[in-house]
């Protein structure tokens, strides 16, 4: 069984082709001035081969290159100055261009007559999103801590917020989806202690090369007072205690934040009590009515 080769992946058929192309634009640089029309010969032969440039079937791409060169005999024969050959070359342009506006007519009424088919719920989830997200990029500015919880009456039904570790940073959801500006702000927090944590890691093997220098110093006899490990031990203490002093800040909150949950939950578990309680209150004249109803029906 042969190997089947595209045409485009041909080098003989991609050489041959582009001659055809360069030597058809060639002639058409050489077509008289009138009429117009023949101005567009060259628009129309590069549509043509951006067209037909992907063919397959060999049957299909002989007869576009057979056509090729019919083409070339004629606008070669045009370009002596034959008329009936410029006239033949006008009529197939101005015929081309009357078929290409009847497509694009037949297409303005063919989207008239399409139904226009309702967005699907999974678009309709993602413009919103975007939406909130184009809303929710800058704080509010009525926004309230989320530490001066729990609030002790709220409108409906109390919402208990929800304690999550963002990859170290605790905070409190409310709701879904979550705010464009807390993402960034957590975004920034978690960025800030990744690059102290790459400093401190640079910092702790260039230590190792300053230990080195001060031995060499003292080996050669050249030891100073001042070592080349002091600034560099320095620097990664004071590295150090800001990671620590920022991962007690950080468990100080978590705690405190744990604490509105529990409240919270405190508050809600109390108000559910309180409209269990009403709604016995409410219910009661109905179940002292209801034997009188059943006796009355046993009478009757």
């Amino acid at each position: 069984m042969h190997r089947l080769v595209l045409p485009q992946k041909s080098s003989a058929h991609r050489f041959a082709t582009l001659a055809l192309y360069r030597g058809l634009l060639r002639q058409c640089a050489k077509l008289p001035d009138a009429p117009s029309d023949l101005s567009a010969c060259k628009p129309y032969i590069k549509e043509r081969f951006h067209k037909y440039k992907k063919l397959q079937s060999p049957s299909q791409t002989v007869g576009s290159l057979k056509a090729g060169y019919e083409a070339l005999d004629l606008l070669y024969s045009a370009s002596q100055g034959n008329q009936n050959d410029i006239r033949r070359i006008t009529t197939l342009i101005a015929e081309s261009q009357v078929t290409k506006q009847q497509e694009i007519e037949w297409q303005k009424q063919r989207a008239k007559v399409q139904p226009v088919h309702p967005v699907s719920w999974k678009k309709e989830r993602k413009e919103d999103n975007r939406q909130y997200r184009r809303l929710t990029a800058k704080r509010h500015p009525d926004a309230e801590p989320i530490l001066s919880r729990p609030r002790p009456v709220v409108e409906g039904k109390r919402r208990i917020p929800v304690l999550v570790n963002a990859r170290g940073l605790p905070f409190l959801r409310i709701k879904k989806p979550q705010p464009k500006f807390l993402s960034a702000v957590l975004n920034t927090k978690l960025e800030k202690r990744w690059k102290r944590v790459e400093r401190s890691k640079r910092l702790e093997v260039e230590l190792l090369f300053a230990a080195d220098e001060d031995k060499w110093d003292a080996l050669t006899g050249h030891k100073e007072d001042a070592t080349w490990a002091e600034p560099v031990q320095t620097s990664l203490n004071q590295v150090f205690y800001k990671l620590n002093s920022d991962d007690r800040k950080t468990q100080e909150l978590a705690e405190a934040m744990w604490k509105v949950v529990l409240a919270e939950r405190k508050l809600a578990k109390e108000e559910e009590q309180s409209l269990e309680g009403q709604s016995l209150e409410e219910g009661q004249p109905l179940e002292e009515e209801q034997p009188l109803e059943e006796k009355q029906s046993l009478e009757g």
